[in-house]
């Protein structure tokens, strides 16, 4: 019988091997010394006795008799030969007794390599174990700056905390997401308890995943736990059902197979994707009247950006009439926006706007109970196929409010607020800048955060060089009144020069309009892409103000510009540009795409000031800058992006 089991576990290595020879690959055992040669030269540390995942065990320590196995650590010799009497021997005392001893292994990159024991590795990877025991010694490599080595230091730190081995990712940043969406923190050691309960959600997604051959995707089960995550949350998932699991991995299944290609997101730049008309026949039969929900983290009267958005629902009534129903609903806590969603979605409304980046994984969840819901979320990171995000090129009008300030500084100092260090705010600050300096080459914006603890609104600056602010966007009705837009200080005295103005409303008009024209799904969000809503002054989503301070030769110069850039006969982020370190991000001859902008961490070199860490951040700020923040791994890659111009 032991005999029988080894002719077939050598018929799955010869076909192993075969394939393997076929793709001009090593058809044996990956070698540690052959995979980094300066290994005996690499500081070690021991690691005790570890439970290793048998899929990590990948080769041997050293080049020994690795041509006894395939790279799957099947056996290849013949049956008969002392090799395979031994193999057999092994699989009825494991088979009867268990495993009696623990092999040792080197750990290098979160692989494995066996230098005792590689026959009780075969046996245990033949009758499908998950792990074995092992006393490992890990080999530390040098620190290389390499996509594989960055993620590996990031995966010490996590496995410090956690002593867990059997997750892996392809991006650097994601074990700092994985600690936010499991409500855990870096340096917090976790307690058995706690590595039980993570233990038991992975294995169950991970059985669920594999299931639906999630292991042929090209990312790993890591990546796909990630995504999950970050669309089903994490509080429930330890205790789900395999039969609750097994659905919401199907109902993601695009965002999974999706993964890392490059296509992965639709930057829709003009409003006139929306505004093409339906069919006859969905114009007979689409909907007459549609419901529209919005949820707000805040109370307008509260929050600059939720008064916003709520003007432009208010444009969204004013244009459709009583073809349109908008309800509003004030969700302050993160936990309940998803039932909140779910009331809406029960309440038949069409479509559903989430107006905070906070509520992704809310709009996410909902959408993954509810297929057929229409959920967007007012984020510029959403990679999501099933919920669409929008967003405003609020950089264009920066760019603009740039050009006045340059143009009325006397010192050349020009002081730039920000507020979240977060995607899409590199962008606003260096247009800001290219923008200054475009009219005064010797323009310098010094940069502040008014999301930093100890900041000052009522006195941002004490240089007193600094002569024009842009300050806030927008203040909420109820604060006390604070200096909005771009504004000049003078003898104590301030002066009003520019305000931009963000009409969220031409967004909301054209979305539903394409729910009542019946042409929803004609734009590419039913297809494995992510559609993301980036609109500007081309489609009159964003514009700015000029007082009568700005004199009329720079006001139409500014207005030339903002034509032009409305026209695409102009782009901000063209020529020659540079960064803080000296370093050429832009080429005299080039131009920076959307996705370069979308995924900018970098700053010009006529900015004085960085990003600040999330440490020094106050403590309400920190949750959305934990999510999408530049400095916590959260940028995408700026391959995944493709856009409609």
């Amino acid at each position: 019988m032991s005999m029988d089991r080894y002719v077939r576990a050598r018929r799955l290595g010869l076909k192993e091997y075969h394939a393997r020879m076929q793709r001009r690959e090593s058809p044996y055992l990956s070698v540690l010394d052959e995979v980094d040669e300066q290994v005996n030269a690499l500081a070690r540390r021991n690691l005790g006795l570890v439970q290793v995942p048998l899929g990590k065990i990948v080769g041997t320590a050293s080049k020994g008799r690795t041509n006894a196995f395939a790279a799957n650590y099947m056996p290849l010799l013949d049956p008969g030969s002392e090799f395979s009497m031994k193999w057999s021997g092994l699989v009825d005392s494991i088979v009867t007794d268990g495993m009696r001893q623990p092999v040792k292994a080197l750990e290098y990159m979160n692989l494995f390599y066996v230098i005792e024991g590689n026959k009780r590795v075969s046996v245990m990877k033949y009758l499908n174990a998950v792990s074995i025991e092992a006393e490992v010694t890990r080999v530390l490599p040098q620190s290389t700056g390499t996509l594989q080595n960055r993620i590996y230091f990031e995966y010490l730190d996590f496995y410090r905390d956690t002593q867990i081995n059997y997750l892996w990712f392809t991006k650097p940043g994601s074990f700092a997401q994985l600690y936010t969406l499991t409500g855990t923190k870096p340096g917090e050691k976790w307690s058995s308890e706690v590595r039980t309960d993570f233990e038991a959600a992975y294995m169950r997604f991970r059985a669920a995943y594999k299931a639906h051959n999630g292991d042929k995707l090209p990312i790993t089960t890591g990546d796909a736990f990630l995504i999950y995550l970050r669309a089903c949350g994490y509080a429930d998932a330890p205790r789900k059902f395999d039969r609750q699991i097994r659905a919401e991995v199907s109902a993601l299944w695009t965002e999974f197979a999706k993964g890392e290609r490059q296509d992965g997101v639709t930057l829709i730049m003009q409003s006139e994707d929306m505004k093409k008309g339906g069919s006859l026949l969905n114009s007979l039969f689409g909907p007459t009247r549609v419901k529209v929900g919005f949820l707000y983290d805040r109370d307008p009267m509260d929050s600059g950006w939720i008064y916003w958005h709520d003007l432009g629902r208010i444009s969204l009534e004013n244009a459709l009439g009583d073809k349109v129903e908008t309800t509003v609903r004030i969700c302050g806590d993160p936990e309940s926006c998803e039932a909140e969603i779910e009331k809406l979605i029960g309440e038949d409304h069409s479509l559903i706007f989430t107006t905070s980046p906070l509520m992704l994984a809310a709009s996410m969840k909902a959408s993954v109970n509810y297929p057929e819901a229409r959920v967007l979320n007012c984020s510029l990171l959403a990679s999501w196929q099933r919920v669409r995000s929008y967003y405003l090129r609020i950089y264009e009008a920066k760019y603009l409010i740039g050009m006045i300030a340059g143009a009325m500084t006397r010192s050349g100092c020009v002081g730039y607020v920000a507020d979240y260090p977060i995607c899409g705010m590199a962008a606003s600050i260096n247009a800001f800048a290219l923008g200054a300096r475009m009219v005064n080459p010797r323009a310098r914006v010094v940069l502040k955060w008014s999301t930093k603890m100890g900041f000052d609104v009522s006195r941002p600056f004490d240089d007193p060089e600094v002569d024009v602010i842009s300050g806030m966007d927008v203040s909420a009705p109820r604060h006390e009144d604070v200096e909005c837009g771009l504004y000049a200080v003078s003898g104590g005295q301030k002066r009003s020069l520019a305000v931009p103005v963000l009409d969220w409303g031409r967004i909301y008009e054209s979305l539903t309009q394409s729910v009542l024209k019946g042409n929803w799904k004609d734009d590419g969000a039913e297809t494995a892409q992510a559609v993301n809503y980036w609109w500007g002054l081309s489609s009159d989503a964003i514009d700015i103000v000029m007082s009568e301070e700005v004199d009329a030769g720079l006001r139409r110069l500014v207005e030339l510009v903002k034509a032009h850039i409305r026209e695409g006969v102009f782009w901000p982020f063209e020529g020659q540009i540079r960064d803080q370190a000296g370093v050429v991000r832009c080429a005299e001859e080039g131009r920076l795409t959307p996705a370069d902008l979308i995924a900018m961490d970098w700053l010009t070199d006529n900015v004085i000031g960085g990003f600040p860490e999330i440490g020094e951040l106050r403590p309400q700020a920190r949750a959305l800058v934990e999510l999408q923040g530049i400095r916590q791994g959260a940028l995408p890659d700026a391959s995944r992006f493709s856009w409609q111009e």
